[in-house]
């Protein structure tokens, strides 16, 4: 895994944690507790669009 990929997945997934502790946010237990791997998920689709964006 390249710099960039590992950078944007990290960012996803610290956000996500983020997200597991904004009690204020009206979304439920599970989807919270889901949220760091989906932004996981989402840094890298990010990643892979910058990717192809550049060349």
């Amino acid at each position: 895994m390249s710099a960039t990929r590992l950078r944007f997945t990290m960012i996803g997934f610290i956000a996500g944690v983020i997200f597991v502790f904004l009690d204020a946010i009206p979304i439920s237990q599970g989807t919270r507790f889901a949220m760091p791997f989906y932004l996981a998920g989402a840094g890298l689709l990010v990643d892979g669009i910058i990717v192809r964006l550049k060349g």
